[in-house]
């Protein structure tokens, strides 16, 4: 086992489980609820690898879902915008101190979140989906550069994706649409930097099953939520998220050694956080 504590185990597979099922119900927040709780008990750097490994094959098992509820051309938008902000965000990620980094991020998130309550609700429509092609692409960019930087590409998506006047099979569609390759791409990034260890590989492999279960269930529960009082949530969700940002920072690191890396000495250097 790569943790030596029951309890331990028991407190990360059931935040897994918790977070997966946030997002299955309303489209994101897998990352958000799970980085805000993982590093209570792990270290940040060990819940930030562990978060990013174990989302990839329950969002492409839940797009699969709303695959035809998708539009590819929205969606690429989306996805070219995010290809250009990644790489510049894990660029910033080693220029810029993340505390000043995250902090600044939930500030901007708040003022956003803000802005949207207030906002009049958009009226729903059933016909083709349509958007702007800019703010798809802006939007990707914004996400891409926060997943690269900070880990979390949510946020400027989904106050992209809550806009418009779609259903929610749409905005599902196109959510995890964009996730796909946020994940992806960003797992590939951290191997390219040497951070996916086996260790990390097989804790991920125990933890995805645990999400695919609350991901399922979540999607069985979204369906039956009312779509003002689904898109508050979101923006509630957002709110508490970016408040959590703006006063922890980046605190949250700890000296710790990670558990389920040690036995691997270049793991325990780059998941531990430097003074």
């Amino acid at each position: 086992m790569m943790f030596s504590d029951p309890q331990l185990w028991f407190f990360v597979l059931a935040v897994a489980f918790l977070s997966a099922f946030i997002q299955g119900i309303i489209g994101f927040g897998y990352a958000i609820v799970a980085m805000a709780v993982l590093p209570l008990m792990l270290d940040f750097r060990e819940a930030n690898l562990l978060v990013a490994l174990s989302i990839v094959l329950p969002v492409i098992w839940i797009f699969w879902a709303y695959r035809k509820h998708s539009n590819f051309k929205i969606l690429s938008g989306a996805i070219l915008g995010s290809l250009v902000g990644l790489p510049l965000g894990l660029l910033t990620f080693t220029l810029i101190n993340l505390d000043y980094l995250v902090r600044g991020t939930g500030l901007v998130i708040l003022l956003i979140v803000i802005d949207g309550l207030f906002q009049k609700p958009v009226q729903t429509e059933t016909g083709p989906q349509q958007a702007s092609p800019l703010w798809s692409t802006f939007a990707g960019f914004c996400s891409g550069f926060l997943a690269g930087s900070t880990s979390i590409a949510g946020p400027p998506i989904v106050i992209y994706a809550i806009r418009q006047p779609w259903t929610q099979d749409q905005y599902k569609g196109f959510i995890f649409g964009f996730f796909i390759l946020i994940s992806i791409t960003r797992v590939i990034g951290l191997t390219l930097m040497g951070l996916v260890t086996m260790p990390v590989i097989l804790t991920s492999a125990i933890v995805i099953p645990f999400v695919i279960v609350g991901m399922a269930l979540g999607t069985l529960v979204g369906p039956r939520i009312n779509p003002v009082i689904f898109k508050r949530c979101l923006l509630m969700l957002l709110a508490v998220s970016s408040l959590y940002m703006v006063i922890q920072g980046s605190a949250g690191e700890k000296e710790l050694e990670p558990e389920f890396a040690s036995g691997t000495a270049p793991s325990t250097a780059v998941v531990r956080q430097q003074d």
